[in-house]
C-alpha cells in the first residue's frame, strides 16, 4: 500500500489484521512530494484492524482514507456476529447493555525529514515515537503530548 497505482482508474477496499504479537499497532499516511506524514498508534487488542479505502481516477485525483477498526469490514453487525473471528482474531466488539468502553490512541502530523519514503516501524519508547525508514535510515522521534 506504499505507492499510487499509475493510470489507474477505480476503487478498492483492503483489510489488515495488525500483528498480534505487538500490544501496540500503528498506520501512517506518508506524502513523499511535500514531505507530510500522518499516523495513528493505538492499542492493538482494542483496534485488531485496519481498513484501507482508494479511489484512483487516472487524471491525477486519488481520494484515500485510513480507518483503525474493530471489525475488518464495513459490513452489517448481523453478518460479523455471525463470521465471529477471522484469522483467529474477533471481528467485533461485544458491548453489554449500560456499559461503557473506553480507548485512547495517539494521533501525530509532522514535516517528514527529506529522503524519507516509507514507514517500517513506529514504537512508543519512554514518551517518545519513534518512526523509522529502515530503507532510507531516515528516523523521526516525537515527544507524546499523554501516554497510551
Amino acid at each position: 500500500m506504499r505507492e499510487t497505482p499509475a493510470g489507474v482508474n477505480g476503487m478498492g477496499h483492503t483489510t489488515t489484521l495488525m500483528d498480534p504479537a505487538r500490544p501496540l499497532a500503528w498506520v501512517t499516511v506518508l506524502n513523499k512530494a511535500r514531505h507530510y506524514l500522518l499516523g495513528y498508534v493505538f492499542r492493538r487488542e482494542a483496534y485488531p484492524w485496519v481498513q484501507n479505502y482508494m479511489q484512483y481516477s487516472g487524471g491525477g485525483w486519488i481520494g484515500r482514507g485510513v480507518e483503525f477498526a474493530t471489525q475488518p469490514f464495513d459490513l452489517p453487525h448481523r453478518d460479523m456476529v455471525e463470521l465471529n473471528r477471522m484469522f483467529d482474531s474477533p471481528v467485533y466488539r461485544w458491548l453489554p447493555a449500560k456499559s461503557k468502553i473506553a480507548t485512547r490512541f495517539l494521533l501525530f502530523y509532522a514535516k517528514s525529514p527529506e529522503g524519507m519514503t516509507r514507514v517500517d516501524d513506529v514504537r512508543l519508547e519512554n514518551g517518545m515515537l519513534i518512526v523509522e525508514d529502515r530503507a532510507s535510515g531516515k528516523t523521526m522521534t516525537l515527544a507524546a503530548s499523554r501516554p497510551l
